[in-house]
């Protein structure tokens, strides 16, 4: 039995991944903690684990709500440029702190999302083993494919790995705030300064996608481990929606995620696309406390706040962001999708649902009623969306993702030893 410490910054895709996580590390036996900011705490206690907050003076209660508030409102790179200016500000915090909860608490181990440099200082400074979880698509360098920000499709070309080479030399620049903090503590704590990648884990680094779903990759460490979506589909949290609305019409499920939601134009064109259509639309604005709108086209049934997998269920498509979390659990249950992506790794993702044959996508910046209605017409009506769907469905839901995961964190902890492909215990 160990006390492991699961390090997470507040965003509820990456937080959801932490407690999956956390909760089977308990069920075997083990104290899991999870560290992060106030704003996670309930739902953290809620599912029984453990709570440490970090940063309760710049990240108090609410906190997450007023940064998606403005995030919520951006695209592109001004979006992604905003968020990283809140991950330095994160790592600072951990520079400040993580030691002394670490060390005061007794963690013996750490689990730490991909993007969250300090942790990983913080188990070398201490010499105590660490695993990275990649709750977005892998942040690993590889010129073989395009950085997790781009839309692009994978194209195996010398062409295509000179443009991917200068997608990365940009992507470094703009990460430099996040940098700028943790080198600077590496260096204060006897460590050398390393590149983003070089702050990952080599006794184990797992994702939640599924290998199939990535691009080909040639230049991933051997202790990479595609796990699959760490996804606890029997336990979600308890959502309130008038189930009595829905009127038997196939079901068209549409979110644009939690953090990257605050445009009413892009509900509304949904609304638009979807009006005459021999379907019901029912639109989560993807926070508890958004004003819902009333004059929506067709009257669609709109919430702040949806179950999301007991409505994938009944669901015929998905008009979603392109977030990780929601593509994964819409293949899960066997749905094609609409993607418009707006930022983050949500173009990534959306390039390898297409590659896949499950979705097809739209630029958020570039759809309008015409185009959206046209591809969500091309989806419905083509049957080989859903097949491809449910036949990942199956690959998908026979895999048991969070215990190889747990299983590869057991394993990276007990023998300290990498943990290498193929080649687990």
């Amino acid at each position: 039995m160990s006390h492991i410490g699961l390090v997470t910054p507040p965003y509820v895709g990456h937080v959801n991944t932490m407690i999956v996580i956390g909760r089977e590390l308990r069920r075997r036996g083990h104290r899991a903690t999870v560290i992060s900011t106030l704003d996670t705490q309930e739902e953290v206690l809620r599912n029984n684990l453990e709570f440490l907050p970090v940063g309760a003076e710049e990240y108090p209660l609410g906190a997450l709500e007023r940064f998606t508030d403005v995030q919520g409102k951006l695209t592109g790179t001004r979006a992604i440029r905003f968020i990283i200016k809140d991950f330095a500000r994160l790592a600072s915090v951990h520079s400040r702190e993580l030691t002394d909860l670490v060390t005061r608490n007794g963690i013996e181990a750490l689990v730490v999302d991909q993007i969250q440099p300090i942790g990983a200082a913080v188990a070398l400074r201490y010499d105590l083993p660490y695993v990275n979880v990649c709750s977005l698509l892998p942040l690993n360098s590889d010129p073989d494919v395009p950085p997790w920000t781009m839309a692009w499709p994978y194209q195996d070309s010398n062409q295509a790995r000179v443009k991917n080479k200068i997608a990365y030399r940009v992507r470094y620049l703009m990460e430099k705030p996040i940098t700028k903090v943790a080198n600077p503590t590496r260096v204060a704590w006897g460590l050398p300064a390393v590149t983003a990648d070089g702050s990952f884990s080599t006794l184990a680094q797992i994702a939640q996608i599924p290998e199939f779903f990535d691009f080909p990759r040639t230049q991933m460490p051997e202790s990479f481990h595609y796990a699959g979506p760490l996804h606890d589909y029997e336990s979600a949290s308890p959502v309130q929606f008038p189930w009595e609305r829905l009127d038997g019409r196939p079901l068209i499920y549409a979110s644009m995620g939690t953090l990257l939601n605050r445009r009413e134009r892009v509900f509304r064109t949904i609304a638009e696309a979807c009006e005459n259509l021999d379907a019901q639309l029912v639109i989560s604005l993807g926070h508890r406390g958004a004003r819902i709108p009333t004059d929506f086209p067709g009257k669609p049934v709109v919430v702040g706040y949806a179950p999301q997998l007991e409505l994938l269920k009944r669901a015929s498509l998905v008009i979603g962001h392109g977030g990780a979390n929601t593509v994964l659990e819409s293949m899960a249950y066997g749905v094609p999708m609409v993607l418009l992506p707006v930022s983050n790794d949500q173009p990534g993702v959306a390039a390898r649902a297409k590659r896949v044959g499950v979705a097809e996508f739209i630029p958020v910046h570039k759809a309008n009623t015409r185009r959206l209605r046209t591809v969500i017409d091309t989806v419905l009506t083509n049957p080989s969306y859903r097949q491809n769907a449910q036949t990942y469905q199956n690959e998908i839901r026979g895999a048991d993702a969070v215990g190889r995961a747990a299983d590869i964190i057991e394993q990276a902890f007990r023998t300290r030893l990498p943990v290498v492909r193929g080649a687990m215990a």
